[in-house]
C-alpha cells in the first residue's frame, strides 16, 4: 500500500501542475486594438434594407427559450418584404439581436451563423445534454482545475465547451467583419446592479477592446447562473495610468440632464462609474436574466447613444420607414399549482417563486419602456435631417417613421392541454427531445398568431408569408382593450418620467 503513494503524489503534481496551466485570456486594453471595423451598430457592415431596422430580444429561460426563440427565427425566415430589389426574406433584414441567458444562444448563434443556422443548431446544440457536461465538471475528478487554478473558474470551463458546439473560435472582431445583425449579449454586473452589454461601446466604459474576446465567453457570462457559476471576469483599464481612454461625448452630454429620473441621465452616471478611476479595476459578470430577463434594457441602453448625431448616417436614415422592436419571450409560466396545496414545504420551491416573482414584475414595466423606447426612437429618426420649424425645442417631423413594438409569447398560442403542457416544460440547460421540437413548432406558430406581429406584417410592402396557425389564440373584444388601456396609461407616467 505504502508505494502506491509516490504514485497518487505523482499524479496529484501532475493534475495540479496541468491545472496551474489554464488561465482565462484577459480582455484587452483598447490601444492595443487592431486595424478593423470597431464592434458598434454605426460601424459594421449593413446589407439590409434602409428603409427597415429590426431589432430582436430574446428571453431568457434556459434551452426552453433557446429553442421557442430558434422557432420564432425559422417564421420569420418564412416571410419576404420587398422595397423594390427584389424579395428578402425577414431573417435576412434583421439589424439587432440581444439576448439574455438561454437567449443569449439563439442570438449569438444567428448572429454568427445566419442561414446555416437552420441546418445544424437544433441537432448539435438544441437537443445536445448540457447537464452532462455540468456534473461532470463537479463530479469528475480530472475536471476539478476549478478548485486549484484561482485563473480558471467553473464558467470559464463552461465558455470552452460553449466555444466546442457553437462558436469554435470566433471573436467579435470576426463578428465586426460578418456586418449585421449586431449581437449585444447581456450579462449582469453585480457591482453596479445592472446590465452589462458585450460591445465597443461599453468596452469604451472599461478602455478596451472587444474584437479580440471570445463570443463565448460573452455567452458564459450572461449563462453564469449564481453559485453553480464562478463570475467571468473583465479588466477595467480606465484605471491602469498608462492606458489614454477616450470618454464617450454623450456622457456629459446626459450628465447635465436636469432629472435624477431621466434614463439617458441614469445611463451616463453608470457609464461615469467605470470610467472614474476611484473605483476597482476588475468587472465580475454573472446571469444576465438577474438584471433583465427579457434582453430589453440591454436593447434600450444600446440605441440611446447610436441615436446621437455623429453616430448616425443621415443618408441612410433618410430612407428609414419602419422601425419594429420584437420581444420573443420563451420563460416559464410562473408555478400556478401552489396554489394547491395547504403550505409550502420545498425551499428552493419558494426560492424559485421569489425569483420569479421579481423578474417577471420587472419584465412587465420593461416592456412597457421598450414600447415606448420605439415611439421615441422612430420620431426622433423621424426629425433628423428636416428643414422643418422647430416647436418646443424639438425639430418637427418630416416624414413618417412607423414605431412598432411586439411582445411574443406562449400567450399568443390556444390556452388549451398542448399549450398547458409548453408552459410546464422546466428552464434548464437540457431538455428532451420532443420537447425542445414542440418548442420550436410553439415559437414558429406564436410569431404568425401574434397580433402585434400580424400589424407589422400588414404594414411592410410585398409581404409574402404562410397562413395563419390553427392554434392562434382567440382574440377576446374586451379583455385585450382593457389591458391596452391600462399598459397606454402607465406607459404613459413612465414617459413624464424620462425626459431628455
Amino acid at each position: 500500500m505504502k508505494s502506491l503513494r509516490p504514485i497518487a503524489i505523482c499524479l496529484l503534481a501532475t493534475t495540479l501542475a496541468a491545472c496551474a496551466s489554464l488561465s482565462a485570456e484577459p480582455n484587452r486594453p483598447l490601444e492595443t486594438a487592431v486595424n478593423g471595423p470597431a464592434y458598434r451598430i454605426t460601424t459594421i457592415p449593413d446589407a439590409t434594407s434602409p428603409e427597415l431596422f429590426v431589432a430582436l430580444a430574446f428571453s431568457g429561460g434556459g434551452k426552453r427559450s433557446a429553442a421557442f426563440g430558434y422557432g420564432a427565427l425559422t417564421a420569420l425566415r418564412e416571410i419576404t418584404v420587398d422595397f423594390g430589389t427584389g424579395p428578402r426574406k425577414l431573417t435576412q433584414e434583421i439589424d439587432v439581436v440581444t439576448g439574455v441567458s438561454g437567449g443569449s444562444f439563439t442570438a449569438s448563434s444567428f448572429a454568427l451563423k445566419r442561414e446555416a443556422l437552420f441546418d445544424t443548431y437544433t441537432d448539435q446544440f438544441l437537443k445536445y445534454d448540457l447537464n452532462a457536461d455540468i456534473f461532470g465538471l463537479y463530479l469528475i475528478p480530472w475536471r476539478w482545475d476549478w478548485l486549484f487554478n484561482p485563473n480558471w473558474g467553473t464558467n470559464d470551463e463552461m465558455a470552452r465547451i460553449y466555444d466546442d458546439l457553437l462558436f469554435q473560435g470566433t471573436d467579435y472582431g470576426d463578428l465586426a467583419r460578418l456586418g449585421r445583425p449586431y449581437l449585444g449579449v447581456q450579462a449582469t454586473d453585480f457591482a453596479n446592479e445592472a446590465p452589462f452589454i458585450f460591445g465597443q461601446d461599453t468596452f469604451d466604459w472599461i478602455c478596451s477592446d472587444i474584437t479580440t474576446l471570445p463570443v463565448a465567453r460573452a455567452v458564459a457570462a450572461s449563462n453564469g447562473f449564481p453559485v453553480l457559476f464562478s463570475p467571468i471576469s473583465l479588466r477595467n483599464y480606465a484605471h491602469d495610468e498608462t492606458q489614454s481612454c477616450r470618454r464617450p461625448a454623450w456622457v456629459d452630454k446626459y450628465m447635465a440632464i436636469d432629472d435624477e429620473l431621466s434614463r439617458r441621465r441614469q445611463l451616463a452616471e453608470l457609464a461615469t462609474s467605470y470610467l472614474d478611476k476611484r473605483q476597482e479595476a476588475y468587472v465580475h459578470l454573472l446571469d444576465g436574466g438577474v438584471a433583465d430577463n427579457l434582453a430589453l434594457r440591454g436593447l434600450v441602453q444600446l440605441m440611446a447613444p447610436t441615436t446621437e448625431p455623429d453616430a448616425l448616417d443621415e443618408e441612410r436614415v433618410k430612407h428609414l420607414r419602419h422601425v419594429i422592436i420584437v420581444s420573443v419571450d420563451g420563460q416559464a409560466e410562473p408555478d400556478r399549482a401552489m396554489t394547491d396545496v395547504p403550505y409550502l414545504g420545498s425551499v428552493f420551491r419558494v426560492l424559485g417563486a421569489v425569483a420569479s416573482t421579481a423578474i417577471d414584475r420587472y419584465g412587465y414595466e420593461t416592456l412597457i419602456h421598450a414600447r415606448e423606447m420605439t415611439r421615441r426612437l422612430a420620431d426622433g429618426l423621424a426629425s433628423r435631417g428636416c428643414p422643418g420649424p422647430v416647436v418646443e425645442g424639438k425639430a418637427a417631423p418630416c416624414r413618417k417613421v412607423e414605431a412598432q413594438f411586439a411582445h411574443v409569447s406562449l400567450g399568443d398560442l390556444q390556452d388549451d392541454e398542448q399549450q398547458r403542457k409548453l408552459a410546464a416544460i422546466p428552464t434548464g440547460l437540457t431538455i428532451d427531445g420532443p420537447d425542445v421540437d414542440a418548442l420550436i413548432v410553439a415559437g414558429h406558430d406564436a410569431i404568425l398568431c401574434d397580433r402585434d406581429m400580424r400589424q407589422i406584417f400588414a404594414s411592410l410592402p410585398n409581404v409574402r408569408m404562410p397562413p395563419l396557425p390553427a392554434r392562434c389564440r382567440a382574440y377576446r373584444p374586451g379583455t385585450d382593450e382593457v389591458k391596452a388601456s391600462a399598459a397606454k396609461r402607465i406607459a404613459a407616467r413612465v414617459s413624464r418620467t424620462d425626459r431628455p
